[in-house]
């Protein structure tokens, strides 16, 4: 069955290992939802949330609850 969570990474963290998690989630079939900040909210199996909370970088894992609505895409001006 595939939860929401939220993944915190540690501030010290850098692109890389960032990326090195998010790989991981990805590779196990789960799906980046939100990115905010130090957070990531991503849609994965539990055990794959379990795997990545040990990882250096991730500070915090825990799960989210999202309302079901259609996904709201904010488009930003282009930069001039």
């Amino acid at each position: 069955m595939t939860d929401t969570h939220l993944l915190a990474f540690d501030p010290s963290s850098d692109e890389a290992a960032i990326r090195s998690v998010l790989e991981r989630v990805a590779a196990a079939g789960g799906d980046v939802v939100v990115v905010a900040g130090a957070g990531v909210i991503v849609r994965a199996p539990q055990t794959v949330a379990d795997a990545v909370a040990d990882h250096p970088a991730v500070s915090h894992v825990g799960g989210v609850t999202l309302p079901d609505r259609e996904p709201v895409r904010i488009r930003r001006p282009a930069p001039e």
